[in-house]
């Protein structure tokens, strides 16, 4: 079964990876992946530049659904807030470091449900969590997704760090088509005004990255860039990504470290790998 769906909205950017020109996709029953609130469906492009592409269409689960306003709203934000800094990173990065942060569109059904449809990512990997987790793999790709993170917070004057850094790193080796870059997806922001929605985990989450993240050969290539002196680890290390809804962000304030577990606090915890393709 699939439903035809029109895109609402679209966005052009250096560092974005959109839905370009395509105006409909179909999203079909088949599930690519299902998290604690979310289920993403495959989905085709019809028409436009994207036609006959593969498509990720990710829905709230019903139980969830009073959330996606919130969520959806911050979604927007957070892409074009890291997109910004994936240009800036991009004007000093080695040619085979580029990134793209994928910016999806709200797709409705014809019975009313809305979807963030974007094109499908393969070959999915999760490099780094909202909540401090660095992949522990020893390979130069989350060595340059950990640096990407802390150059945002140097470039943001230390009032923010884009994190939950996931998809693929895209080999030329592998495909014929452009250049080797790393595309991400569902990207988070910690920030110290807490303004980027439920992913958000504030001053909390900038200090647990910085607990976790050691400096690679990535850092500081154009001079020495800024982190916390002394940061704390505020979270268990965990894959998944940690969310908080307006209604307990209070609890963020909290200095009893030992408050600070998944699935306490009234957070909402996404499964790890939730929306990639396997």
């Amino acid at each position: 079964m699939y439903i035809d769906c029109t895109i609402e909205i679209m966005s052009n950017s250096s560092a974005a990876r959109t839905n370009l020109s395509s105006s409909e996709v179909r999203i079909s029953n088949t599930k690519l992946g299902e998290g604690a609130f979310r289920i993403c469906h495959a989905g085709t492009y019809i028409g436009g530049n994207r036609n006959q592409q593969e498509a990720a269409c990710k829905r709230f689960k019903p139980r969830w659904r009073s959330m996606e306003t919130e969520y959806f709203a911050s979604d927007f934000v957070m892409a074009d807030t890291a997109i910004a800094y994936a240009e800036g990173w991009n004007t000093f990065c080695a040619s085979d470091e580029i990134v793209l942060i994928t910016k999806g569109h709200i797709v409705t059904s014809n019975s009313g449900i809305r979807y963030l449809a974007e094109p499908l990512i393969r070959n999915f990997k999760k490099f780094t969590s909202n909540s401090g987790w660095i992949l522990n793999d020893n390979s130069w790709t989350v060595e340059a997704m950990e640096a990407f993170s802390h150059w945002t917070y140097h470039a943001s004057n230390g009032q923010l760090i884009v994190c939950d850094l996931q998809g693929r790193y895209r080999d030329n080796r592998r495909f014929r088509n452009g250049k080797s870059r790393f595309e991400l997806t569902d990207v988070a922001i910690c920030s110290r005004a807490r303004s980027y929605g439920p992913t958000d985990l504030a001053e909390k989450g900038i200090e647990s990255f910085f607990a976790n993240h050691v400096c690679n050969q990535f850092c500081n290539v154009n001079g020495h860039w800024d982190r916390p002196s002394y940061p704390q680890r505020w979270f268990p290390k965990s894959s998944a990504t940690s969310m908080f809804s307006s209604s307990v962000s209070h609890k963020l304030q909290s200095t009893n470290r030992t408050q600070f577990q998944l699935g306490a606090m009234g957070n909402i915890i996404e499964e790890e790998d939730s929306d990639g393709d396997y």
